[in-house]
């Protein structure tokens, strides 16, 4: 990159690039700089969104982006181990890496007070985002983002009212009930189409954690999820726990292998990946409705434009099928997780003009350009100002696009940087408001959750990095063990009655209970402060 050429002649004393000062003293030339956006498969081109071009001309730079869309997980570390990393960097690294490549980031923290007035607000009004940011020692080598219109929950369970009312059905609220409904889908060609046998009784995607997996039916056992639950972890009673070891789990997967077992789960599930799951839920080349009971985010962006209608929220499900459960369900907490994320937005080591990056990288948390980095520019078309601190999010461009597909096409999205203020106006498009009114369904079940011995908001957690890497190294052996058996016990290849002593003993074996310590040292910490 011509960038980078110039970059390494400075640092080799060849030339002398512009400080933020001189270009600030002489506008002549925008300070040049190399950024890095790890994308939504379905983002379009950075290049192409012109509210980020004009930060750019704000902040004075001028940024030659670098746009990956898929496999940085496979390919980060490598990159990371050359050096080879362009000025600024957004959704691309986790808090491991700032160990693990020591050296390679820029500590922010003087940065940000010098020349980051937004961030420094955003730090003194949600002083959740400063915890998030900082690491175990107290440094600032990312910036977290804070959007705080989001609901309380991600995933929704959706069932197809159209089919109950073909049947005769009412929505159910066990788990007895859930399957006497999955078997009338099955066996009575619940969408009318003359074909009673491409009905799909239930879908889901993903595993432990997954926003939209089989597993957030674990709070039918009493076990309340903060922030997807991820890798399985949750607190109950002030202790930090696993659900992949816990009795309720191996209830839980009896239940789902029964399911399974007489054709009312997806039988390829396992497989498919996410592009499957959409496009299975949203219906066949007829307009016929295919999938009875599945998870998803709002029901446009789920089931599209024709089918959405046919569907209502369902659950949480008290259990009635054996001891182990509640009839006091629980449903997923994820406020936190839903409105801050870590790692937003960091820089380079050896960026040559520190100042003028800082000073961009702040124009992203702007109270405007946030909402705009979520919802796309005023200047797109995708976004208008209707006051001093109001907005309204515009319909499609695209009239045959869903609005929360066209937020991810449009924008950086979730994946951007931003603080959009609690004081923050925003009238949505049709998806929130459908997202907000979806989850009312659980307002029931997330109000039993006790904050002070259940409330596990993982993100804030902060380790040492000997315990970083420690946790990350036993997770991956645990996760091996983990992810052998499920999809076997799913499917019937294994007995979980069979297995269960050994598969626990295994999991120990390969580090869970160092992890839970780690864990638990860390979210005792966290509440003492």
């Amino acid at each position: 990159m011509k960038t980078r050429k110039l970059m390494a002649m400075a640092m080799a004393g060849a030339m002398a690039l512009p400080t933020c000062t001189a270009f600030a003293d002489s506008a002549e030339e925008p300070v040049k700089l190399t950024g890095l956006f790890i994308s939504h498969s379905l983002t379009k081109s950075v290049n192409d969104m012109q509210w980020l071009q004009e930060i750019e001309e704000k902040a004075g730079v001028e940024v030659e982006w670098e746009q990956i869309y898929t496999d940085w997980d496979q390919t980060k570390s490598t990159r990371f181990a050359s050096g080879d990393i362009p000025d600024i960097l957004i959704n691309a690294t986790a808090d491991s890496d700032y160990a693990t490549y020591k050296g390679l980031f820029m500590e922010l923290t003087d940065l940000i007070d010098q020349y980051a007035p937004n961030v420094q607000a955003m730090f003194e009004e949600e002083p959740d985002t400063l915890a998030l940011a900082k690491t175990y020692e107290g440094e600032i080598y990312a910036l977290p983002k804070f959007q705080g219109k989001w609901p309380d929950c991600n995933g929704v369970m959706f069932i197809n009212k159209t089919w109950l009312d073909n049947l005769g059905l009412e929505v159910p609220t066990t788990l007895g009930e859930l399957k006497d409904v999955l078997v009338a889908f099955r066996d009575n060609d619940a969408n009318g189409n003359g074909d009673a046998s491409d009905e799909i009784p239930m879908d889901f995607n993903g595993w432990f954690g997954g926003a939209y997996s089989l597993t957030n039916l674990i709070g039918s056992y009493g076990i309340q999820l903060t922030n997807w639950g991820t890798d399985g972890y949750f607190v109950e009673d002030g202790q930090v726990k696993n659900y992949a070891v816990d009795e309720r789990y191996k209830a839980l997967i009896s239940y789902l292998a029964d399911l399974y077992s007489e054709g009312l789960i997806n039988e390829n599930a396992i497989t498919n990946d996410y592009s499957m799951f959409q496009s299975l839920s949203r219906g066949d080349e007829n307009g016929d409705a295919l999938v009875g009971v599945v998870l998803g985010w709002e029901e446009t962006d789920k089931f599209g434009p024709t089918l959405h209608d046919q569907y209502v929220p369902c659950g949480p499900f008290a259990d009635d099928v054996d001891d182990l459960g509640t009839d006091e369900p629980r449903w997923t907490y994820d406020y936190s997780g839903l409105n801050m994320s870590s790692n937003r937005i960091c820089m380079s080591a050896s960026c040559a003009n520190p100042e003028a990056a800082m000073k961009f990288m702040n124009e992203f948390y702007d109270s405007e350009v946030s909402v705009e980095v979520l919802f796309g520019g005023i200047s797109d078309g995708c976004l208008e100002k209707t006051g001093d601190d109001s907005y309204k999010v515009l319909d499609p461009l695209d009239p045959d696009t869903d609005p929360g597909t066209w937020k991810w096409t449009s924008t950086m999205a979730d994946n951007g940087p931003m603080y959009i203020r609690r004081s923050t106006t925003i009238d949505m498009a049709q998806d929130m408001t459908y997202a907000l009114e979806e989850r009312e369904q659980y307002k029931e079940a997330i109000a039993r959750i006790d904050m002070d011995k259940e409330y596990y908001p993982q993100m804030l957690m902060k380790y040492t990095s000997e315990d970083q890497n420690n946790m990350a190294v036993t997770q991956a052996n645990v996760t091996n063990v983990t992810d052998a058996y499920w999809g076997l016990w799913l499917t019937g290849e294994s007995n979980i009655e069979d297995d269960w002593d050994s598969y626990v003993e295994e999991v120990n074996a390969a580090g869970l209970q160092d992890i839970l310590a780690i864990r638990q040292a860390s979210y005792d910490s966290w509440k003492a402060q």
